[in-house]
């Protein structure tokens, strides 16, 4: 089957879209990318997006989001469509703007109906619900695809992605799904974002070379929970914007220091973040293999500072094991878009805490 798989994370940085042929289903399925795009949002309803993302809009404003980000999403399906040809599935994960696991609530737009309509194609969509119904968080929803794609007989392996979020699968030698877990470990890339945005008028510190040339002073921070609460929560945990958006990132930037000694502190918080969660919670020793993705891969500060907080652990790219890091998550709501159609049930409750495994994702036909 092809099936083309869409998201935009919480950087809202573009639309990802990739198509993919799968095969089999459950502990045997295939799946490769055979054509990957991501599609940048216009400057406009970019800022349009973060706004709502920082509750700075009203209801009305969300309603017209909704239709035009489905309207994008659909343009972004057709130009995979229209090269290749017609595919008989569409998963849309859309844009979180709104998730509050506390609540059992969340809010994903990008109409779904007007992704069918444009493309002639079933789509499935809204994947968190059915997980926070259960009384799970609803993220992260990738465990099953990491799972299906990635476990190992023999070697204990963590999956790391780094997007605006950083989140982390754990996967033990020879583990079957009940065995996985999986949780939000931190910040990614978001405050490093934004403070790249506010001190140096980028988007994004391009493969960490504005890092590099600061020295972060990680001695202060090594009690990570005088930063946030967040990070003395056992898991199942998950965040956003919430915890880690524009609001948490000013308590760098607006500080007089060295614009690179802030930048290079906020990235080695993300990398100890992430070091810290898995020795406090992964239950491997030292040694393990971990395969990173997501665009904080792309920085070759982070992952120098990973390694210096890893040393005993392997650390690789989705690229060592032959899948496109920046393809990923794109591929993995294709995967469960999959099996949602055939009723499989892909939540993971050892990654959201849910009372049972749910079908995720709401089916919209064409």
């Amino acid at each position: 089957m092809k099936v083309i798989g869409l998201m935009s994370g919480t950087s809202v940085d573009g639309i990802d879209a990739a198509l993919c042929e799968i095969a089999g289903s459950g502990e045997s399925l295939t799946a490769q990318v055979l054509d990957f795009r991501c599609f940048p949002w216009e400057n406009e309803l970019r800022e349009r997006i973060l706004r709502a993302c920082a509750n700075e809009c009203d209801v009305r404003e969300v309603a017209r989001l909704n239709v035009e980000i489905g309207e994008a999403f659909a343009r972004a399906a057709l130009g995979l469509i229209e090269e290749h040809g017609p595919v008989e599935l569409i998963g849309s994960h859309g844009q979180t703007i709104c998730h509050l696991p506390d609540n059992r609530a969340t809010l994903q737009i990008g109409e779904p109906s007007i992704i069918a309509a444009r493309t002639g194609t079933t789509v499935v969509a809204d994947f968190r619900v059915a997980d926070m119904a259960q009384g799970g968080q609803g993220a992260p929803l990738i465990a099953y695809a990491d799972w299906v794609l990635l476990r190992d007989k023999t070697k204990n392996r963590v999956i790391q992605n780094i997007g605006g979020i950083a989140n982390c699968t754990v996967l033990p030698a020879g583990c079957d799904l009940e065995q996985v877990r999986a949780w939000d470990t931190g910040p990614g890339n978001m405050v490093m974002d934004e403070c790249a945005r506010q001190l140096f008028g980028v988007s994004f510190d391009r493969n960490g070379g504005l890092a590099a040339q600061g020295n972060p002073a990680s001695w202060f921070y090594r009690d990570l929970g005088r930063l946030h609460p967040f990070f003395a929560q056992k898991p199942p945990k998950t965040a956003g914007r919430e915890e880690f958006g524009a609001a948490f990132a000013a308590g760098f930037h607006t500080v007089k220091r060295d614009p690179h000694d802030i930048l290079a502190e906020v990235t080695w918080i993300t990398a100890y973040s992430i070091a810290e969660s898995l020795r406090q919670f992964a239950g491997f020793d030292g040694d393990f293999e971990m395969i990173v993705g997501g665009g904080g891969a792309q920085n070759s500060t982070l992952m120098r500072m990973l390694r210096d907080e890893l040393p005993r652990a392997t650390i690789r790219r989705h690229e060592d094991v032959g899948i496109d890091s920046d393809a990923k998550e794109a591929l993995a709501f294709a995967i469960l878009a999959h099996g949602t159609l055939h009723g499989v049930a892909t939540g993971v409750p050892g990654a959201t805490g849910a009372r049972k495994a749910a079908i995720l994702g709401k089916i919209v036909r064409a």
